[in-house]
């Protein structure tokens, strides 16, 4: 069978109470090494719906959605945006108390993966990054967050995604979101229609991508000027590539290879921006290795 005919089946999720709110994740697998997978937009933890199972067959596995998304409820009155996935990261793993965890962090995911990990040293096994992104560099801008930010037309947009209107929306979501997928398959408008019901019926996926949106250019403007949190980071990374990303090139994947010390690079060549759905055998094999390869952690909780 192959990858792309496998049936998209998100594990069980449950909730655990963070200090920012209550927070909904996915567990599957046993093991003396944790995974937590980390979503990106406009996703959440469901994007791991086949690479997840596959990785529970030799480690615990844990995706959560972060506070905003998905089925994940941030307190009241707390603002979205960078500063929320920050916090909401460091209180999951603190709550579940792992210890040499790794982090495997795709799109928006990847710069606070990348700050937790060298925030903690002590605490952080390893980081796999997905197709995401940090500073400026060789990455392009989607078309559709380019249009957000034009002054007439991006109000315009915002109504459309705002009020979750159902037909426009769609067509939004589905022109960009299914644009970066290199090989379609029968399910993926199944799959798509799933992600973007998320903006139909939650306010607040709404208000967080806006919020991310929003803060975006001001975002990798300061990471720009902190790169040295990437070329600081001691842990081992593995930066595994879908290859035919129209908007997160190969090259970016080897600009990281450059600016982290211990790090390796792996292309995923036929598959693009969501290589964790397009090709999760390989994926997880490469995942596998690589985790296999790490010193034995002092204990997970």
């Amino acid at each position: 069978m192959r990858d792309h005919d496998i049936d998209w089946s998100p594990p069980p999720g449950r909730e655990i109470a963070l200090l920012s709110g209550t927070c909904f994740y996915r567990e599957a697998g046993e093991g003396a090494r944790t995974i937590v997978l980390l979503h990106g937009l406009p996703t959440d933890s469901r994007v791991y719906a086949r690479l997840q199972p596959r990785l529970a067959r030799q480690f615990r596995t844990l995706a959560p959605d972060f506070l905003g998304w998905g089925a994940s409820k941030p307190n009241d009155g707390l603002p979205f945006g960078f500063d929320m996935l920050d916090r909401n990261l460091d209180q999951f793993v603190t709550a579940h108390g792992l210890d040499r965890v790794v982090l495997v962090a795709q799109d928006m995911s990847g710069p606070p993966a990348i700050r937790w990990a060298a925030a903690h040293p002590d605490r952080i096994g390893a980081l796999v990054l997905l197709n995401t992104y940090y500073g400026w560099n060789s990455a392009r801008m989607p078309p559709i967050l380019k249009l957000l930010h034009a002054p007439v037309l991006g109000r315009l947009l915002r109504r459309i995604i705002g009020v979750g209107q159902p037909g426009l929306s769609w067509r939004l979501f589905r022109w960009q979101t299914g644009r970066v997928w290199a090989r379609r398959s029968p399910d993926t408008e199944r799959i798509l229609r799933t992600f973007h019901s998320v903006f139909r019926h939650a306010t607040e996926a709404r208000a967080a991508f806006h919020a991310i949106n929003d803060q975006l250019v001001g975002h990798v403007n300061t990471n720009q000027r902190r790169l040295d949190i990437v070329t600081g980071l001691e842990c081992p990374t593995l930066i595994l590539w879908g290859g035919k990303d129209p908007y997160l090139r190969p090259s970016v994947a080897r600009q990281f290879h450059r600016l982290i010390p211990d790090s390796q690079v792996r292309m995923v060549a036929d598959a693009g921006h969501f290589l964790q759905l397009e090709s999760p055998d390989e994926v997880a094999q490469a995942i596998a290795s690589f985790v296999q390869e790490l010193p034995e952690p002092r204990g997970d909780a």
